[in-house]
C-alpha cells in the first residue's frame, strides 16, 4: 500500500460510496461527506491518505470525529438564550478542528497525522478536512474494524487495553472539555452522550493520542483504499450493465443475506441525541420470495432475524443497499416499500475473538441470542 489521491468527483463518490456500503449502516450521511470532500477538490487541495508504516515511528497521532448518531433539534430559544447559546461559534468542521488542537495544546506534543475512529461516509470525509486545514496527513485504516460502530469501547484499541484519554470535547457553542482521564471508556462514551444532550446536538471529540509504533498494532489497516475499491465495483457493474449487488457481495467476499421490500420501519428512539433505533422488517422478493427478514440496528445493523430465527449478527456485517442499484444508505434513511438486498461479510479478526464478542456481539445490546460467525450461519439456512 502506498499514497492514495482522489483526483475527480467521481473517484470522490466511489469513495464515499464505499465508505455507506461498509459502515454497516452507520458513520454519518453520504451527503454530508460527498460535499466535505468536493469543496476541498473544488479548492485544489490534495485529497489523499498515507500508510502508516510512511512515517516517523515516534510520530504522535490523534483521533477526531462527531460524536451523537443523529442532526439533533432541541433548546428552545429563551433556553439557549439563558445558557448564553444565542450563537453558534463553531460548524461541524470547526468543532472537530478546535477539538483537535485543544488535545494538542493540552498534551504538549505535535500531531503529524490523523486515524480515522471508523469508517463512515461522513466519519471519514470530514475528519479528513479537518486534517486539511491543519496540514496533516491521514492514515489508510481504522480503529473499528473497516466499519462504524455505535460506541467507543468497541474500538480494538479499547479491546487491546489502550487508553481512550485524554479526551477533548467541542460544542458547537463553543465549550471545549478536556476529560483527562476516566474510570472506564464506557464512562467516557457516557460523558460525552451526556455532553450530546446538555448542548443540544452533535460535538466534536478528539483521543487514542498515540505514536505510529503504537498506532501499527491496533489498526484495521488499508481500510480507506478498500471503501474506494468496493465503491468503484458497484458503479462499474451498474455501467457495464451487471448486477451490482452480486458484484458488490464479491468484492467484499460476502453473502447475499436477502431480497425484498420493507414492509414495516420501527422507530424505537425518535428523538435521541445519541443513537438511531429501530427494526426493518422485509418481505421476500426473487430468491427470498416467501421468506421473511427483520434487522435491528443502533446506528449501525446489529440482529437480524430470517424467518423469525436469530440469523447475521455483529460483530459481523450487514449492509442493506438498493436492490437495483446495490447503492448504500444510512440505517434510518430507508422508508416502507423500498425495495433492498441485504449483504454480509466477516467482521474483523479482533471483533470475532471471545474479547470483541464481548463489547460488540448481540448480549451487548441486551438481545438474548448468541453470536454464531456469518459463514456458520449461512450454512445452518441453507445459503
Amino acid at each position: 500500500m502506498g499514497n492514495v489521491v482522489l483526483k475527480t468527483q467521481q473517484e470522490c463518490e466511489d469513495f464515499v460510496r464505499g465508505l455507506c456500503f461498509m459502515a454497516t449502516g452507520g458513520g454519518g450521511s453520504p451527503e454530508v461527506g460527498l460535499k466535505a470532500l468536493l469543496d476541498q477538490l473544488a479548492a485544489g487541495r490534495s485529497i489523499e491518505w498515507v500508510d502508516a508504516t510512511s512515517l516517523p515511528e515516534n510520530a504522535w497521532t490523534v483521533v477526531v470525529a462527531g460524536m451523537g448518531g443523529r442532526p439533533a433539534e432541541g433548546g428552545t430559544y429563551e433556553e439557549l438564550k439563558e445558557l448564553g447559546c444565542s450563537e453558534e461559534k463553531y460548524d461541524y468542521l470547526g468543532m472537530l478542528v478546535t477539538a483537535i488542537e485543544a488535545l494538542q495544546d493540552s498534551a504538549g506534543v505535535r500531531l503529524e497525522a490523523v486515524v480515522p475512529v471508523e469508517v463512515g461516509a461522513d466519519n471519514v470525509p470530514v475528519p479528513m478536512v479537518a486534517a486539511l486545514e491543519l496540514g496533516l496527513p491521514v492514515i489508510d485504516g481504522d480503529y473499528a474494524g473497516g466499519r462504524a460502530i455505535p460506541e467507543v469501547p468497541q474500538t480494538i484499541p479499547e479491546i487491546r487495553g489502550v487508553p481512550v484519554c485524554p479526551i477533548s470535547f467541542v460544542t458547537r457553542w463553543g465549550d471545549v472539555l478536556i476529560l483527562k482521564d476516566t474510570v472506564s471508556t464506557a464512562m467516557a462514551d457516557r460523558i460525552g452522550r451526556m455532553i450530546n444532550l446538555a448542548s443540544y446536538g452533535e460535538i466534536g471529540c478528539s483521543c487514542y493520542l498515540m505514536q505510529i509504533s503504537e498506532v501499527k498494532q491496533v489498526l484495521a489497516a488499508g481500510t480507506l483504499t478498500e471503501a474506494l475499491r468496493v465503491g468503484r465495483v458497484i458503479r462499474e457493474a451498474r455501467e457495464k450493465g451487471m448486477d451490482p449487488v452480486a458484484e458488490a457481495v464479491k468484492a467484499v467476499d460476502g453473502w447475499l443475506l436477502f431480497e425484498g421490500e420493507i414492509s414495516e420501519a420501527e422507530i424505537e428512539d425518535e428523538q435521541s441525541y445519541a443513537f438511531g433505533v429501530g427494526t426493518y422488517h422485509l418481505r421476500g422478493l426473487r430468491n427470498s420470495e416467501e421468506h421473511t427478514f427483520r434487522i435491528w440496528y443502533k446506528n449501525e445493523y446489529h440482529l437480524s432475524w430470517l424467518d423469525g430465527r436469530p440469523f447475521v449478527t455483529s460483530p459481523d456485517s450487514m449492509a442493506v443497499v438498493n436492490l437495483e442499484t446495490a447503492e448504500p444508505a444510512l440505517s434510518f434513511d430507508f422508508s416502507v416499500g423500498d425495495q433492498v438486498a441485504v449483504i454480509g461479510r466477516k467482521g474483523h479478526p479482533i471483533h470475532r475473538t471471545a474479547e470483541g464478542v464481548e463489547v460488540l456481539g448481540p448480549r451487548h445490546f441486551g438481545l438474548d441470542v448468541d453470536y454464531v460467525p456469518i459463514e456458520q450461519r449461512v450454512k445452518q439456512f441453507g445459503l
